[in-house]
């Protein structure tokens, strides 16, 4: 299933998924989807730890990161 979606996130499928769990992420993009991680509750020393972990496991698919910028 192709669309417009799928061409600009570079994945199969036009699904996304926010979740805090860097598993959940990993098996989302690795399935076709588009995987989001949630990095709300995160030092940057503990989202580093994630991304680190997501890169080593995600077998170069695309995935994304939701933050939130105070004004």
């Amino acid at each position: 299933m192709k669309s417009k979606v799928c061409d600009m996130l570079d994945v199969e499928f036009p699904l996304c998924a926010f979740s805090h769990c860097r598993d959940v992420v990993v098996e989302v993009s690795k399935a076709g989807g588009f995987g989001v991680l949630g990095a709300v509750g995160h030092t940057a020393e503990s989202l580093a730890i994630e991304l680190d972990w997501i890169d080593q496991h995600i077998g170069g698919k695309p995935y994304g990161i939701d933050l939130i910028v105070p004004t």
